[in-house]
């Protein structure tokens, strides 16, 4: 059978599994503060990136012919782009639209000639 506790014995329960709660967080946050400030091997590189982070690289230089080579090959890429834009462009769809005959655009000049006025 279960044993009835008083309200007096079962805030001393409490009050003891919080304190013995409180102890386990204290631990824990003493803990990782050494292994922020660097005492512990959780954190590298004096705690500045997290753990399994590979180290930055320094950032490198591009040398005066690297720049030109890279431009030289830009200015090449935009030759062969203005070069083919010379060419007649297809229209939407790919089909090509029937020009209108002299009498259809007058008779639809006049017929907006009327709308308009």
């Amino acid at each position: 059978m279960a044993t009835a506790l008083t309200s007096d014995q079962l805030h001393q329960l409490a009050r003891h599994g919080a304190m013995a709660r409180l102890e386990e967080i204290k631990k824990e946050i003493a803990l990782l503060e050494v292994l922020i400030r660097g005492g512990g091997s959780a954190l590298t590189d004096g705690g500045r990136r997290a753990p399994g982070r590979p180290a930055r690289r320094a950032r490198r230089t591009l040398s005066a012919a690297g720049r030109a080579a890279i431009a030289a090959a830009q200015k090449a890429r935009w030759a062969k782009i203005k070069k083919n834009s010379g060419k007649k462009k297809v229209t939407a769809g790919g089909r090509k639209r029937r020009a209108m005959s002299a009498a259809a655009r007058k008779a639809v000049a006049e017929r907006m000639r009327k709308y308009w006025a």
